[in-house]
């Protein structure tokens, strides 16, 4: 329902996400999954600071899903930028939850613009993270925009709005802010987040709510932007 939605299917005649890379800063990308193998290009485990990128506990697959699954092929579902590549920024090693700590996840940022990535999404809370803020301004010096989710407590956290960050609350079926959707004052866009159809650690699919998801989903509408002109500043990304 979110591809119909955003009206994915209406961009797809002009662009498919071609030439973008978007970073993925989360628990690691399946790259062995049939729908996302063919993206995937190299990415960086900041939090061992080593190359193991392999999804440690599931939620980065779904969320790289929701981006960039590849579309068109007759399996699953499609990422809204379908044919964008997707980089695998491991920002946890912790098996049992899956959290982050700030600071590693702006080195995911950092490490992923200095390695060509246009997008760069992180699907925790953040966007009150002066490190973070911080990363998402130096993405957006070489070009490049960071898009964070706003977080599931259904409350306003008081957050400011800043210039660096894309920070994206989650919208259901009903084109109305979830419930449980954070939101205030910090908030730049919100987009689908609830039951969303994508791929799975393992090679298979499910279905997905929370703002983890409508962040990467506005990952993929900014690949779609930056692919149709690769020219645009990301001020003028924001704009469309």
């Amino acid at each position: 329902w979110h591809i119909n939605m955003v009206q994915a299917t209406t961009a797809w005649d002009g662009t498919q996400g071609e030439g973008v890379v978007v970073a993925i800063a989360d628990t690691g990308v399946d790259c062995t999954h049939p729908d996302l193998s063919a993206s995937c290009v190299t990415g960086w485990n900041t939090s061992s600071n080593n190359s193991d990128t392999t999804d440690i506990y599931g939620h980065g697959t779904k969320v790289a899903g929701t981006a960039a699954e590849i579309g068109a092929n007759g399996v699953g579902s499609a990422g809204v930028a379908y044919k964008a590549k997707i980089m695998p920024m491991r920002v946890t090693d912790n098996s049992t939850d899956g959290s982050a700590y700030f600071s590693v996840i702006a080195n995911a940022f950092t490490w992923a613009a200095d390695h060509g990535a246009k997008v760069a999404q992180a699907s925790y809370s953040g966007c009150g993270s002066a490190s973070i803020q911080s990363a998402g301004a130096y993405l957006r010096s070489k070009g490049g925009v960071a898009t964070i989710s706003a977080g599931n407590s259904g409350t306003n956290p008081g957050f400011l709005q800043v210039s660096s960050l894309v920070c994206v609350s989650a919208t259901g079926s009903n084109d109305a802010r979830t419930s449980w959707s954070s939101y205030g004052e910090y908030v730049d866009v919100a987009a689908p987040g609830a039951g969303i159809y994508t791929t799975a650690r393992g090679g298979g699919y499910a279905s997905v709510s929370g703002t983890s998801f409508s962040g990467p989903l506005t990952t993929g509408i900014y690949a779609l932007i930056f692919a149709a002109n690769p020219a645009l500043t990301p001020a003028e990304a924001d704009s469309i």
